[in-house]
């Protein structure tokens, strides 16, 4: 029998998630504003810090496919715990490195355990919210991003500025540490969604058909190529503007600041345009609007603070932006009884992307003599032509879904909409 919660359950449910969420978040993107002082501290050069972030998503795409005959067969709390604890000890072990070769490795432990905690986030809300409110579920749980930007990156990079960049670590680890008892009392049983008739074997085999169906090939693909596309940008943000436009370090947290700050306006905007108008009209105008601040970016020239500050701002809010109704659009791939393994393990081609993404950003993008960095035009080029096959592909799911059965998953007793949030 599926599970059926209040409106109180329901948004209590959604600040946990968010919360945990935010915490991953911060735990992965703190890595990125940090690359000007870690690269100067270690001596790292632009494919050596490239390899670092990249490990951390590799890492978590290892995860999802090593746990995805496994995610579905247990109670969705048991796992959110266990994920829990392995990314707190990997977080604390960043914070504790000595050298570059010890945070690589803390790097896959971290990145191990939050790369489930995202398709395990995805498969919740999938669980709690029928098809045509997980735009509204969505969006307020990747408000966790703008809310990063907003307040944990900002004062993570001020912290790292004045006690060392290994504080961030230890912030995010407290979190982490609080969030765990909070779930342990407040977060509720789910288990509708297991059937104790399908074996671990099974279940293997049952994934393996994921690879063959052609929504599910469709769903990888999108997801490839719209991380891939975003990663190639994000991750050498900082070191450019700071190396190459005279930024200083110290308006860092400014800038991702204003990035967050736009964002927690225009996400829940975007989520009731998804609801109301659908996933398929708004991810491709999504997508063609997200292109323009991104060829920007990765061109800039010019030193005005103001300017730069600008045209960062409208990269973060359009890149958020298009998300929500990718996710949107990305619950619909798959049936609901495979659906916790299916994003578990879209989750992990996700990861893969951001480290491959690194990988490529790495070889790319070189240091001249002057420490200045080339090659990343280049990578706004290829960004901006894999966003355009994502409106391809997004296309071709939404024809296939429009095709199948509709899908009866909801565990609400009614679809009436929350009235506050």
């Amino acid at each position: 029998m599926k599970e059926s919660f209040s409106a109180s359950q329901e948004k209590l449910i959604l600040l946990l998630l968010a919360s945990i969420q935010f915490a991953h978040t911060m735990d992965f993107m703190v890595m990125m504003p940090l690359g000007p002082q870690l690269m100067r501290l270690f001596n790292l050069s632009p494919a050596q810090f490239g390899q670092i972030v990249s490990a951390y998503g590799i890492s978590s795409g290892i995860a999802g496919f090593v746990l995805a005959p496994f995610i579905d067969r247990y109670d969705r709390k048991l796992v959110l715990r266990f994920c829990m604890i392995g990314l707190f000890a990997g977080t604390l072990l960043c914070g504790l490195a000595s050298s570059a070769f010890v945070l690589l490795i803390a790097r896959c432990i971290a990145g191990f355990f939050g790369g489930a905690l995202g398709g395990l986030v995805q498969a919740v809300i999938s669980d709690v919210f029928p098809p045509q409110r997980r735009g509204y579920a969505i969006s307020r749980v990747m408000i966790s991003f703008s809310i990063s930007s907003i307040l944990g990156l900002p004062v993570g990079l001020a912290l790292a500025n004045h006690f060392g960049w290994h504080m961030p670590f230890f912030i995010v680890s407290f979190m982490l540490a609080v969030l765990f008892f909070v779930a342990i009392f407040r977060f509720p049983t789910l288990v509708s969604h297991i059937d104790s008739n399908i074996t671990v074997r099974d279940r293997v085999v049952q994934l393996s058909h994921l690879f063959v169906e052609r929504r599910a090939i469709l769903g990888f693909l999108m997801t490839f190529f719209i991380i891939a596309g975003q990663f190639l940008v994000i991750i050498y943000i900082s070191p450019y503007i700071v190396k190459n436009l005279n930024f200083s370090e110290s308006y860092l947290p400014v800038m991702y600041f204003l990035g967050g700050a736009a964002s927690i306006f225009t996400m829940p905007l975007i989520g009731k345009a998804t609801d109301s108008m659908g996933a398929p009209k708004i991810f491709p105008a999504g997508v063609l609007v997200s292109i323009v601040p991104l060829f920007a970016l990765t061109h800039l020239n010019t030193t005005n603070l103001y300017f730069i500050l600008t045209v960062t701002t409208l990269f973060m809010v359009c890149m958020g932006a298009r998300m929500v109704p990718y996710s949107s659009l990305l619950t619909t791939v798959v049936e609901p009884k495979k659906r916790g393994a299916y994003l578990s393990m879209n989750a992990s081609v996700q990861s893969l992307a951001q480290g491959g993404a690194g990988l490529l950003a790495g070889v790319l993008i070189t240091q001249n003599s002057s420490g200045q960095l080339e090659g990343y035009t280049t990578s706004g080029w290829i960004a901006a032509l894999f966003s355009l096959v994502t409106i391809g592909l997004g296309y071709q799911i939404a024809k296939a879904s429009a095709n199948s059965a509709p899908q009866k998953d909801s565990m609400l007793p009614s679809p009436q909409q929350p009235t506050s949030d």
